[in-house]
C-alpha cells in the first residue's frame, strides 16, 4: 500500500492481540511486511521480548586473557558476541521510551514526546475537537434518522428525502 501513497497504521497492545484478530499466519505476515515498528514499554510476552532482543542484535566484547610461561606474560585479546539487550531489558523499557525498527537500519532507542507536550499541541487539540464534534454530529443525525449513515432505513425504505 505504501507504493500507492497509503500508509496504514496499526496499533496493538500486544502481539497476541494481533494474532487474535488476524490469526497466527496473518499477524506474522503483517509483522513481516511492516517497514516501521515502534515497541513501547510494557512488553510482557516472553516470546515477543526474545524476538525483539534478537532483532536488536549483538555486539563484540573484547575478552583479554593473560598466560605466563618462561618468565614472560603473553596477552591475547579475542572477541565474544553478546546480546545488546536481553529479553528482560526489553520488558523493563521505561515509560516514555520505545525501540524503533525501520527497514534498512539498526534498531534505535528513542525518547517519546507526548503530543500534548509538542509545539503543535494547540493545533492537534483543535483538530481533535473538530473531529470529535463531527463524529458526535453524525451520530446524532443518524439517531434522528433511525439508522447509521449510508445504511438503508429500517422498515424497508431505501432512504428519506
Amino acid at each position: 500500500m505504501g507504493g500507492r501513497g497509503i500508509v496504514p497504521v496499526t496499533i496493538l497492545q500486544s502481539y497476541e492481540q494481533g494474532e487474535t484478530v488476524w490469526g497466527t499466519n496473518g499477524m506474522a505476515a503483517l509483522w513481516g511486511a511492516a517497514t516501521r515498528k515502534l515497541i513501547g514499554a510494557g512488553v510482557d510476552s516472553p516470546r515477543l521480548a526474545r524476538d525483539i532482543a534478537a532483532l536488536v542484535g549483538q555486539y563484540d566484547v573484547p575478552v583479554r586473557s593473560v598466560s605466563y610461561g618462561d618468565g614472560r606474560a603473553n596477552v591475547q585479546v579475542s572477541l565474544r558476541r553478546q546480546e545488546i539487550l536481553e529479553p528482560a531489558d526489553v520488558r523493563a523499557l521505561p515509560p516514555g521510551t520505545a525501540l524503533l525498527f525501520a527497514t534498512g537500519s539498526r534498531a534505535a532507542l528513542v525518547q517519546l514526546c507526548p503530543w500534548y507536550q509538542s509545539p503543535d499541541a494547540e493545533r492537534i487539540a483543535a483538530a481533535t475537537a473538530r473531529a470529535e464534534a463531527l463524529i458526535q454530529r453524525s451520530a446524532l443525525d443518524s439517531a434522528a434518522w433511525g439508522s447509521a449513515p449510508g445504511l438503508p432505513e429500517s422498515g424497508g425504505e431505501a432512504g428519506r428525502d
